[in-house]
C-alpha cells in the first residue's frame, strides 16, 4: 500500500512541475493552446523574443497589453499545488491516528510531521514520504517501504548465517576427520618408539660386553706398543740427563785456576762430554714405526644382527587399486562429474538429480532430484552451475541448493549444439557448442557472454579450466574425411583466444580428461572393443609424468568422465557406474 501510495504522489508531483523550470508551478498562466505555464516563465519568454510563443505547441498566444499578469490564471493547477504543500498538516493528523506506526520510524528532520518510513536504494538511508516524492524521486533514485527493506536485509542475513552454519558443519567434519587421523598417528608413533625402546633394552646388555671384550683387545695390542715407546722416552732422558751433568762440571771448571792436576781433570771431562754426545743417537723410524704399527690396527663393525639397533625404512612401493566398484542407482545414467569443496564427488545425471558419493563410494545423497542435468560444475563459492538437457539454459544453485534467479543468454540446441562446460578460478563461466564450434564465456551475474572464443582446430566437448594460467583443458573430437574416423585429442587451449597450446592423443584409445589441483593432467584413455582403462599423469604442458594405472577392466566401457579427489583418490564413471582407485602400499 505504501509504495502504491509513493508512486501516485510521484505522478502528481510530475503533472505540477511547470515544463519550462521543473518546478512547482508559481501563479499558473493558461495560454491559448490551453498548456499552462508559471507566470515568471512566460514573462522571460515574452521578453526575449518579443512574442509569446508556446514552448510545449509553438502556437502564438495574444498577449494583452503586453502584460503575462492579465492572461487567465489556472486556479485548479494552483489549488492542486497549495494541497501538495500544505500536506504536511494532513499528514500531521494521520499519523495521529496510528502512534505504534510514529513509534517504529524515526521522525524526518525536514519533515517533523512525517516518519521516515520509506527506504532510498540509492542514497541508502531511511526517508519520509515527503523527501520520497520532493527530493529523491526528481533524481530518479528507487524508493520501497522500509519495512520492506528491513525484511529483504533480514532474509539476506538470514541466508548468510544458513550458508555460514552449513560451512561451519563441513569445517567441523573435516576437523574431526584431522583429528581422528592424529590420534592415529600417535598410537602408531607410540607403537614404533615402545618397539624401539624394547629392542634397545634388549640389546644394550650385549653392546655393554662387547664394548668391554673390544676395548680389553685393544689395551692388549697397543700396550705393548705403548711400553715400548715409553722405554724409549726413558732412555732418551737418561742420556740426556748424563750430557747437562758432564756439561755443568766442564762449565764450572773454567771459574778456577786452571793448574796442571786440574787442568788433566778437566780435559778428561771434556773428552766424556765429547763421548757422550757422540754416542747419543736419535733414531727417528723407532717411534714412528712403532706407531704405525698401531694405526694398522683398526676397527670395523661386523654387521651382525645381534649388534645393531636396527634403522627406520620405507616399506618397498606403492601402487593403485580398485577401492570401490558401485553401481549408479536405478534408471539413472552420468552426465557429468565433479568434486565438491568437501571432497565428495557429485555426478549429474541427465534424467534428473545430482547423486553424491563419498571418497571411499558411498552414496551420500541425491540433491536438485528435477533438475535435468547435462553437464555440471562447482562455483567457487561452493554452489553448482548446472547445464540442463532440455533448453540448454545454464542454472546456478547455492551450496544450499537453491535456485538463483540469474539468467544467462545462451544459444539453444538448434544455433550452438551440445558441448562442455567449466568454471575459471575467478568464476567466469565457459559454456561450449559443438554445432558452432564456439565458446562462451559469462560472469557469474549472468546476462549476455562478455566474449566468445572460436574453436579453431578443435570441438568443445568436456573441458576443464586451469588455475594457474589463462589455460583450458579440451577433450575434443574430429573426424578424418578420408577415413571417415573419428580421432579423439586432449588439447590445452588459451582461454582468450581460443589458440591451441599443447596436444595429445593415443591410437584405437578414447581419452578423458581432467585437472589435478596442482594443474598437473590426469588422462583415463580407454580401449572400448575390450573394456581396458589405463590412467596417465601429464604436467601442464601435456608432457609424460607417471603411470597411475593400466588395462584394468571395466564393465561398461560406454561414456567416461575423470575427477581426482583433493585427497588423492580417483575416480572414473561410466554410463551406469563409478570406480573409485587409491594408492597403497605393496
Amino acid at each position: 500500500m505504501m509504495a502504491t501510495s509513493l508512486k501516485q504522489m510521484q505522478a502528481v508531483h510530475k503533472n505540477l512541475e511547470c515544463p519550462v523550470c521543473l518546478s512547482f508551478f508559481k501563479e499558473p498562466k493558461i495560454l491559448t493552446c490551453s498548456h499552462t505555464f508559471c507566470k515568471g516563465c512566460l514573462e522571460t519568454l515574452l521578453e526575449s523574443h518579443g512574442e509569446l510563443l508556446c514552448p510545449t505547441c509553438r502556437e502564438e498566444t495574444s498577449v494583452p497589453g503586453g502584460d503575462v499578469g492579465r492572461l487567465q490564471t489556472n486556479i485548479t493547477v494552483r489549488s492542486l499545488v497549495e494541497d501538495v504543500k500544505t500536506q504536511g498538516q494532513a499528514g500531521s493528523n494521520s499519523n495521529q491516528e496510528n502512534e505504534s506506526l510514529q513509534r517504529k520510524w524515526n521522525k524526518c528532520r525536514k519533515h517533523p510531521n512525517y516518519d521516515e518510513e520509506c527506504f532510498c536504494l540509492n542514497c541508502n538511508k531511511f526517508v519520509c514520504s515527503m523527501c520520497g516524492v520532493l527530493e529523491h524521486a526528481k533524481e530518479a533514485h528507487t524508493i520501497v517501504e522500509a519495512g520492506e527493506h528491513e525484511t529483504e536485509k533480514k532474509n539476506h542475513v538470514e541466508e548468510l548465517a544458513s550458508k555460514a552454519d552449513a560451512k561451519i558443519r563441513n569445517v567441523d567434519k573435516y576437523f574431526t576427520f584431522v583429528e581422528d587421523q592424529r590420534k592415529r598417528m600417535h598410537k602408531i608413533q607410540e607403537r614404533l618408539n615402545g618397539e624401539i625402546d624394547e629392542t634397545f633394552e634388549e640389546l644394550v646388555e650385549k653392546l655393554k660386553e662387547r664394548k668391554r671384550v673390544l676395548k680389553n683387545e685393544v689395551g692388549q695390542k697397543l700396550g705393548k706398543l705403548k711400553i715400548s715407546l715409553e722405554d724409549v722416552e726413558k732412555s732418551v732422558r737418561k742420556q740426556t740427563d748424563q750430557i747437562k751433568k758432564v756439561l755443568d762440571l766442564v762449565k764450572n771448571g773454567l771459574n778456577f785456576p786452571l793448574q796442571t792436576e786440574a787442568l788433566t781433570s778437566h780435559k778428561a771431562m771434556c773428552q766424556q762430554l765429547k763421548e757422550l754426545l757422540n754416542r747419543i743417537w736419535l733414531d727417528a723410524e723407532l717411534p714412528r714405526r712403532t706407531t704405525e704399527e698401531g694405526e694398522r690396527i683398526g676397527f670395523r663393525s661386523q654387521g651382525l644382527e645381534g649388534l645393531k639397533l636396527g634403522h627406520l625404512r620405507q616399506k618397498n612401493s606403492k601402487s593403485w587399486a580398485l577401492r570401490t566398484e558401485a553401481p549408479l542407482p536405478d534408471e539413472k545414467s552420468m552426465s557429468g562429474m565433479v568434486i565438491s569443496p568437501n571432497n565428495e564427488i557429485s555426478v549429474g545425471c541427465p534424467q534428473g538429480g545430482i547423486v553424491i558419493y563419498s571418497s571411499n563410494g558411498t552414496i551420500q545423497e541425491t540433491i536438485l532430484k528435477y533438475a535435468n542435468v547435462g553437464a555440471l560444475h562447482v562455483m567457487p563459492d561452493g554452489g553448482y552451475v548446472v547445464r540442463d538437457t532440455r533448453h540448454n539454459r545454464i542454472s546456478l544453485y547455492t551450496e544450499l541448493c537453491d535456485k538463483l534467479d540469474i539468467t544467462f543468454e545462451t544459444w539453444g540446441y538448434e544455433q550452438g549444439g551440445d558441448g562442455g562446460l567449466t568454471v575459471g578460478k575467478d568464476g567466469l563461466i565457459f559454456v561450449g557448442y559443438d554445432k558452432c564450434q564456439k565458446i562462451q564465456v559469462f560472469r557469474p551475474e549472468g546476462g549476455k557472454a562478455i566474449r566468445e572464443i572460436m574453436c579453431k582446430g578443435f570441438v568443445p566437448w568436456h573441458m576443464f579450466a586451469m588455475t594457474s594460467n589463462q589455460a583450458i583443458v579440451v577433450r575434443s573430437i574430429r573426424t578424418c574425411t578420408r577415413t571417415w574416423t573419428r580421432q579423439y585429442q586432449v588439447q590445452v587451449i588459451n582461454d582468450v583466444s581460443g589458440a591451441i597450446i599443447h596436444s595429445i592423443s593415443k591410437d584405437d584409445d578414447i581419452p578423458y580428461p581432467a585437472v589435478c589441483q596442482d594443474d598437473s593432467v590426469i588422462i583415463a584413455w580407454v580401449n572400448h572393443y575390450p573394456g581396458l582403462l589405463s590412467i596417465d599423469q601429464y604436467t601442464k604442458k601435456l608432457k609424460y609424468i607417471k603411470n597411475i594405472l593400466t588395462d584394468f577392466k571395466i564393465a561398461n566401457s560406454l561414456g567416461g568422465c575423470l575427477q581426482a579427489f583433493k585427497t588423492g583418490e580417483i575416480a572414473f564413471c561410466t554410463d551406469d557406474r563409478l570406480y573409485i582407485f587409491h594408492e597403497t602400499w605393496q
